[in-house]
C-alpha cells in the first residue's frame, strides 16, 4: 500500500491548490500538468464541468483520501496523519470558498492561479465533500480552525440549498452562471441512491453549528429519504453511486439519535455489504491477466488532442465532452477503482468485517498494479478500502 500512497500524493496531489487531480495525460510526471489554462477556464472550454480535463473530480477524490487518511489514523494511531488530513482540508476550503457565489462547491481548482474553475459541479462532488468534512470534523485530527472553516462552508452550503433546491428549479441546486446543470437534482423524482444526499448536509451543518433551523430541515426530509433508500437494489448501478449512498447512510446513522432510524439503516448498509464485497473480489480478478494488465497501463491522451463528443445542452450551453482515443482509457480507471468501491461499501457498513480472502485479494490487486505506468486516480479506492478494512480488524500495523 506504500507504493499506492506514494504515487497518489507524489503525481496527482498538487500542495497548490490542496486538491488530487484525475489522470495523468501524455508525458505527464504530475497529474495537474496539462490541465486547462485560466484563460480557457473562464472560456469554458471545453465544457462548464470540465469533463474530460483532469480537474473534474477532485472532490470525489477528496472525499476518498480523506476517508482513507482517518482510517488509517483510526487503525494504526499514526500521529502523522494529521498533517495529511490538514493538507485535504486545504482543498476543502479552498473549493468551497472560491466562488463569488457562497455555497457553489466547483469541481475542482486551477493550480495555476489557485481560482480558476468551471460553473458546473454535481451533486457527487457535494457528497463526498458532506463525508470528508463529517469525517475529519468528528476526529481527533481536526483542530478548532479547521472545524470554524468547515462549520462556515456548511452553513453556506445549506443556505444555497434551501434557497434554490425548490420545486420552481426542479428542486436543483443551481450551477454559478444561476442555471440548472448537469447533475444538480437533490430531491422529487431522484433514484434511491441519492435520497440521503440533501438532508445529510442539514443533519451535519446541525450537528456541527447547533442551529436549530437546521434540524427542521433535516427532520423535514429526513423520512421519506430514508424509505425511498430501502428502496435501492444492490448491483442495480455503478459502484460509486452505491458508495456514495453508503457515506450517506453511514453518517445519517452515527449522527442519527433515533434507534428506528439508525436500524433500518444499519440494515440497508448489510444489504449492501455483501454483494458489493463479492463484486470487488470478482473485478480484482477479471483485472489480473495479461489483457488487464496492459488495460491498467495504457497512457491518458491530453484532453486537447481528444476528439469531442457532443453530451446535450443543459443551462442554455452546449457541452462537449474530451473522448478518449483508446476505450481502454475507461478500462483503465472504472474497473480497478470498483475493486476499492466494493470493499469500501463493505467496510462502511457499521459492525462488518472484510473477510481475510476478500482483504488478500485486495491487497493482491494492488500489488498487480505497476504504479510507475499506471495513469489515474482509481488506486485512491484500494487505498481508502485497505485502511478501512484494517480498521474494522483494530489492527496496528
Amino acid at each position: 500500500m506504500q507504493k499506492i500512497w506514494n504515487f497518489v500524493w507524489n503525481k496527482l496531489y498538487d500542495d497548490r491548490t490542496g486538491m488530487f487531480y484525475n489522470h495523468l495525460a501524455g508525458d505527464a510526471v504530475k497529474a495537474s500538468e496539462y490541465l486547462p489554462e485560466p484563460e480557457m477556464i473562464r472560456l469554458l472550454i471545453p465544457n462548464p464541468a470540465g469533463y474530460g480535463t483532469a480537474m473534474e473530480d477532485c472532490m470525489l477524490n477528496a472525499g476518498l483520501m480523506m476517508d482513507a487518511v482517518i482510517a488509517r489514523y483510526e487503525a494504526t494511531g499514526d500521529e502523522t496523519m494529521r498533517e495529511y488530513a490538514a493538507k485535504i482540508c486545504k482543498g476543502l476550503i479552498l473549493d468551497a470558498t472560491v466562488s463569488p457565489q457562497r455555497g457553489f462547491l466547483p469541481r475542482g481548482v486551477s493550480p495555476a492561479d489557485c481560482q480558476s474553475h468551471y460553473i458546473d459541479t454535481s451533486r457527487d462532488q457535494y457528497t463526498d465533500w458532506f463525508y470528508a468534512a463529517y469525517r475529519l470534523y468528528f476526529s481527533p485530527l481536526a483542530d478548532d480552525a479547521q472545524k470554524e472553516n468547515l462549520r462556515r462552508c456548511l452553513t453556506a452550503m445549506a443556505e444555497k440549498f434551501e434557497a434554490e433546491v425548490i420545486p420552481e428549479n426542479d428542486f436543483c441546486f443551481l450551477r454559478e452562471d444561476g442555471a440548472i446543470g448537469v447533475a444538480g437534482k437533490m430531491w422529487g423524482d431522484i433514484h434511491p441512491h441519492e435520497a440521503l444526499r440533501l438532508p445529510m448536509l442539514y443533519l451535519l451543518t446541525w450537528k456541527t453549528t447547533g442551529e436549530s433551523h437546521w434540524k427542521e430541515m433535516y427532520l423535514r426530509y429526513r423520512d421519506e429519504a430514508v424509505q425511498k433508500s430501502l428502496a435501492y437494489m444492490p448491483l442495480s448501478g455503478p459502484t460509486y453511486a452505491a458508495l456514495q449512498m453508503q457515506y450517506s447512510m453511514r453518517m445519517v446513522y452515527d449522527l442519527e439519535g433515533d434507534c428506528s432510524v439508525r436500524n433500518a439503516l444499519q440494515e440497508m448498509m448489510e444489504k449492501l455489504a455483501e454483494p458489493y464485497e463479492t463484486l470487488a473480489v470478482q473485478k480484482a480478478a477479471e483485472l489480473m491477466t495479461p489483457e488487464g494488465k496492459a488495460w491498467l497501463e495504457i497512457p491518458y491522451t491530453v484532453w486537447r488532442a481528444s476528439k469531442f463528443r457532443y453530451a446535450g445542452v443543459w443551462g442554455d450551453m452546449g457541452y462537449f465532452v474530451p473522448e478518449p482515443s483508446d476505450f481502454r482509457e475507461h478500462q483503465s480507471y472504472y474497473p480497478l477503482r470498483a475493486v476499492g468501491e466494493g470493499i469500501t461499501i463493505a467496510a462502511t457498513c457499521p459492525g462488518w468485517k472484510i473477510r481475510d480472502a476478500s482483504l488478500e485479494q485486495l491487497c493482491r490487486m494492488a500489488d498487480f498494479v505497476d504504479y510507475g505506468k499506471h495513469r489515474t486516480c482509481a488506486p485512491i479506492a484500494l487505498l481508502e478500502a485497505f485502511w478501512l478494512a484494517m480498521r474494522t480488524r483494530n489492527c496496528r500495523k
